[in-house]
C-alpha cells in the first residue's frame, strides 16, 4: 500500500481550504463587529472576529464537507474516536464522565456560544513600551554573547545585559492591559459558570500561602467580575542570590510594588477576560470616544452594510516602537566599535573604517520608512471574502502612480504571479556603489594582508589589469544598466504550461506527458538598445577576466572563451539561448535563455515559456485584478486550483512507478482529497495609493463541489 503520511499531508491541505470555508450567499444581518462602539478609541491595536458559528454552518453544511466526510480514510478515524469514547474502559471514558455531567455540559455550550459570534481583543499602549523593551532586552542579549567571545561567562553577561536594561525601564513602568470579549446570545450560563468558578477556585487559593484574600467578587463599570490580585511581593526573592540584586540599586523594591490584576466577568453582552496592571481600564468600556470613530477605520463605513468577519487595527505609537531596524543597525554600529579593536589593525586604518561604519549606519537609517497606523477589514462575498487594508506609512520604495502595464506579459493565466512598480532612483544605485567600492577597498587592506605567500604574488600580478575593468562595470551599470531599467516594473511569474514525458533521463518516460515547472521573471525597460549595449560590455568584462586569471597563471587556470547565445526572433521580441550540453540529462525544452522586446526583458529557463511571455498576453481575472488600468502599486494572483491540477499528474505518475504496491482505494482517495482541495480556488489582490494612505484590496476566492 502506498505510506499513510502521503495521504494525510494531502488530507490537511483539503482540511485548511475548507476551513477557510465554501461560503454561499448569507442571508443573516449584515453589520460590523458591536465591540466597535465598546472599545475606547486610544488603544494600541484592536482586533474582532465575527460571523463565526455562520462561517462554521456553512463549511459543515457545504457538498465538499459531505464529500470530505464519505473519504474511507475519515470514516475510519471517526469510527476509531467513536470507539474509544464509548469504551467505558478507555482513555477517554473519564473525561466523557465529566463532560457528560450536567454542570460541564452548561460549561461546554457557553464556550460554543462564546466562540460562536465575535470575539474581539485590545492591548493598551503599554504594550507598545512593552514590545520596546523586549526590542531593547533582546538586543542586549546579543550584544552579551558577542562580548563573552573576549572571554567570560556567556549566560552571566545575558543576565546582567538583561537586568540592566529592565531596571533601566523600571521607574514608572507597569504592566499592559489588554482585554479579551467574547459576545452572547445569553448571559444566564455565563453567570452561573462564573459562581460556580468562584466558590472552586476560592477554595484553591484560600490554601496557598500569600493568596488568602486577593480573590473577590467587584462591580466594574456595570459589570460583575472575579477578580485575581497579585503583585511583586509574591516572587520568592530569598532564592534570588543577594549579590544579583545588590548590583542593580532598588531593582527588588521596584518589581515587588508592580501589580498585576486578572479579572474574568460579564459586562453588557460580553464575557470579558482582562489582564493589566489593575481594573481601571475596563471603566472605560463604552464610555467616551469608541475606536469605531477613529479616522484609520473610516473606510470600513463604506461597507458597514456587508457581512463583515474581521477588524483590525494598530496604532502609529504601536508600529513605531514595534520596528526595531534603527535601534538594530546601532546595535551593530555598536559592536563594531567595540570589536574592532580587537582585529589588531594599523590605528589610521582602524579610525577610518569606525568612520565608515558610522557613515553606513546613517545611510541604512536614512532608508528606513517611517511607520504609520495600520487597519484592515474582511467580509464575506459571493466568490468567498474579500478584504481591505490601509497603511498610513511611508513608501519609499513603492510607485503608484501608473497603471501596470507588465501585467500584459505574465501569460493569461499563469500560477502565479506578483508584479510591482518600484521607483526610478539614481541616487540609490549611487550608494550602493559607493559602499560596494568601500567593501572592496577594505578587502584589499585587510583581507589580502591574511593571504599565504603565493596567494598574495597571484593577486599582484592581476591587480592592476582588474581594477580597470572593475571601474569600467562599475561604469557600465551606472550608464547603460540602470537607465535602461527605468521602467521600474518586475515580475515574478510561475507556470507549468510547458510538458514533457521524460523531464530527466534517468526517469522513465511517462505515459502522458507531465508539466515542467516554469519560473519567469519579467522586467519593464526603458531603453532596450541600451540594454543590449550593457549585456555586450558584460559579456567582453568576463572574457577580459578569464584572460587576466589565465595569463597570471596558465597551467592552473584555462582559457575559457565565453560563446554567444544561440537567437532566434519571434513576433513579440528575441530569445537569446544557450543548449544544455547532453551530460546534463534534462530534456532539451530546458535552456537558460533571455528574451528581449522594446519594452520587456523576460529571464527563464523554459524558451517556451519566455516566448509566451515577450508577447503581448494581458492576464485575465476577476475580483481586484478585473481592472489593471488603474494605476496600482503592486499586484498578486495565486491559482491553487490550477497549481493542484499541476501536480495532480506528478502524484500519478508516482503511483504508476509504485505498480501494484498501491491500492486503488487509495487511489481513489487521493483523487477525492484533490477535487476537496480545489474548492480553494486561490487568492488575488491588489495595492494602490488612496489619498495619504497604501490600500491593498485581496479577494479569497471559494467554490462548492456541484
Amino acid at each position: 500500500m502506498m505510506p499513510l503520511p502521503v495521504l494525510r499531508v494531502l488530507l490537511l491541505c483539503v482540511f485548511v481550504a475548507l476551513a477557510a470555508a465554501t461560503i454561499p450567499a448569507t442571508t443573516a444581518s449584515a453589520q460590523a463587529p458591536q465591540s466597535l462602539d465598546l472599545v475606547p478609541a486610544d488603544v494600541a491595536f484592536y482586533s474582532a472576529s465575527t460571523r463565526l458559528r455562520e462561517q462554521y454552518d456553512a463549511f459543515v453544511g457545504s457538498n465538499a464537507f459531505a464529500k470530505l466526510k464519505e473519504m474511507p480514510v475519515v470514516q475510519m478515524g471517526w469510527g476509531m474516536f467513536q470507539q474509544q469514547w464509548n469504551d467505558p474502559s478507555g482513555n477517554l471514558a473519564q473525561f466523557k464522565a465529566m463532560y457528560e455531567q450536567p454542570e460541564n455540559q452548561q460549561l461546554v455550550e457557553l464556550l460554543t456560544d462564546a466562540v460562536s459570534h465575535e470575539i474581539f481583543s485590545y492591548g493598551d499602549e503599554g504594550f507598545a513600551d512593552a514590545l520596546q523593551l523586549f526590542n531593547e532586552i533582546n538586543s542586549a542579549n546579543q550584544a552579551a554573547q558577542m562580548a563573552a567571545i573576549t572571554g567570560g561567562d556567556p549566560q552571566e553577561a545575558m543576565i546582567r545585559g538583561m537586568l540592566e536594561v529592565v531596571n533601566k525601564h523600571l521607574d514608572g513602568a507597569s504592566l499592559p492591559d489588554i482585554v479579551i470579549g467574547f459576545r452572547l446570545s445569553d448571559t444566564e450560563p455565563a453567570t452561573a459558570q462564573l459562581a460556580r468558578l468562584e466558590q472552586m477556585a476560592g477554595v484553591m487559593l484560600a490554601q496557598q500561602p500569600g493568596l488568602e484574600g486577593r480573590f473577590s467578587r467587584k462591580q466594574i463599570a456595570g459589570g460583575d467580575f472575579l477578580t485575581l490580585q497579585l503583585d511583586g511581593s509574591l516572587i520568592p526573592w530569598d532564592q534570588i542570590p543577594a549579590e544579583a540584586l545588590e548590583q542593580f540599586d532598588g531593582l527588588q523594591d521596584k518589581v515587588s510594588k508592580m501589580t498585576l490584576s486578572i479579572s474574568l466577568g460579564v459586562k453588557d453582552d460580553y464575557l470579558i477576560l482582562s489582564i493589566g496592571d489593575s481594573n481601571e481600564h475596563l471603566s472605560a468600556l463604552g464610555q467616551g470616544a469608541a475606536i469605531a470613530s477613529r479616522k484609520e477605520l473610516a473606510p470600513l463605513k463604506q461597507h458597514a452594510q456587508k457581512p463583515i468577519t474581521s477588524v483590525a487595527y494598530v496604532s502609529e505609537s504601536f508600529m513605531t516602537k514595534a520596528t526595531s531596524a534603527s535601534q538594530q543597525i546601532d546595535q551593530l554600529t555598536g559592536l563594531a566599535e567595540q570589536f574592532l579593536p580587537l582585529a589588531g589593525l594599523d590605528p589610521d586604518l582602524h579610525d577610518e573604517l569606525i568612520t565608515d561604519v558610522k557613515a553606513l549606519g546613517k545611510d541604512l537609517k536614512s532608508a528606513v520608512p517611517a511607520v504609520g497606523a495600520v487597519s484592515s477589514f474582511a467580509f464575506e462575498s459571493a466568490r468567498g471574502y474579500e478584504g481591505f487594508s490601509y497603511n498610513w506609512g511611508e513608501n519609499q520604495t513603492f510607485d503608484g502612480s501608473k497603471p501596470l502595464t507588465i501585467l500584459n506579459h505574465v501569460g493569461d493565466g499563469p500560477l502565479m504571479v506578483f508584479a510591482g512598480r518600484g521607483k526610478y532612483s539614481p541616487e540609490s544605485s549611487d550608494t550602493f556603489a559607493k559602499w560596494f567600492g568601500k567593501v572592496l577597498y577594505y578587502a584589499e587592506k585587510i583581507a589580502v594582508e591574511q593571504l599565504g605567500e603565493s596567494e598574495r604574488e597571484f593577486f599582484s600580478k592581476v591587480r592592476d589589469d582588474l581594477e580597470p575593468l572593475v571601474k569600467q562595470l562599475d561604469q557600465v551599470t551606472r550608464e547603460k544598466l540602470i537607465p535602461a531599467f527605468e521602467d521600474g516594473q518586475v515580475a515574478v511569474v510561475f507556470d507549468a504550461k510547458t510538458k514533457s514525458e521524460q523531464l530527466y533521463e534517468a526517469m522513465p518516460p511517462a505515459a502522458e506527458a507531465l508539466p515542467i515547472p516554469e519560473l519567469g521573471l519579467v522586467y519593464g525597460v526603458s531603453d532596450s538598445g541600451a540594454l543590449k549595449e550593457a549585456a555586450s560590455s558584460y559579456f567582453q568584462i568576463a572574457q577580459k577576466v578569464i584572460d587576466v586569471l589565465h595569463k597570471a597563471e596558465p597551467t592552473e587556470i584555462p582559457d575559457l572563451q565565453i560563446p554567444p547565445p544561440e537567437s532566434r526572433d519571434f513576433p513579440g521580441g528575441t530569445i537569446y539561448y544557450y543548449r544544455l550540453p547532453r551530460q546534463a540529462g534534462l530534456d532539451k525544452q530546458i535552456a537558460p535563455n533571455a528574451g528581449l522586446s522594446d519594452q520587456t526583458l523576460v529571464l527563464s529557463l523554459v524558451p517556451k515559456m519566455t516566448v509566451r511571455l515577450i508577447g503581448r498576453n494581458k492576464l485575465q481575472a476577476k475580483g481586484p485584478l478585473a481592472d489593471q488600468d488603474r494605476p496600482l502599486v503592486s499586484a498578486f494572483s495565486f491559482n491553487f486550483a490550477g497549481f493542484l491540477d499541476a501536480v495532480a499528474p506528478w502524484v500519478d505518475y508516482a503511483i504508476m512507478e509504485l505498480g501494484e504496491g498501491v491500492d486503488a482505494d487509495i487511489t481513489d482517495q487521493i483523487d477525492t482529497g484533490f477535487e476537496i482541495g480545489k474548492c480553494f480556488r486561490g487568492v488575488s489582490g491588489v495595492t494602490y495609493q488612496e489619498g495619504e494612505a497604501w490600500v491593498s484590496h485581496y479577494e479569497v476566492h471559494f467554490q462548492d463541489l456541484p
